[in-house]
């Protein structure tokens, strides 16, 4: 991986994430069966799944200023490609 391939990430209605790279590609992802995974529990807060924010390798949430979930770039990327990634 080189650089900081995610530029932008934004929570959409419904656990959907959308997450742009900086290639200008995007995609999108549904989280919401994730939800019931302990990992991704407390992204069914709005006000948690809303603070979803990057540092351009992980999409991080946050309560109260703190980290209570990540997920990873090459995650992310086998979300969306499955084995062929």
């Amino acid at each position: 991986m080189k650089g900081r391939p995610i530029t932008k990430v934004e929570p959409l209605e419904n656990g959907v994430l959308r997450v742009t790279f900086d290639t200008g590609n995007c995609v999108t992802i549904d989280m919401k069966q994730s939800f019931d995974i302990f990992r991704f529990g407390a992204l069914k807060s709005t006000d948690i799944w809303r603070s979803a924010d990057t540092d351009g390798g992980f999409v991080h949430w946050y309560k109260n200023g703190l980290p209570v979930a990540e997920l990873a770039y090459n995650e992310i990327m086998k979300m969306t490609l499955g084995e062929s990634y």
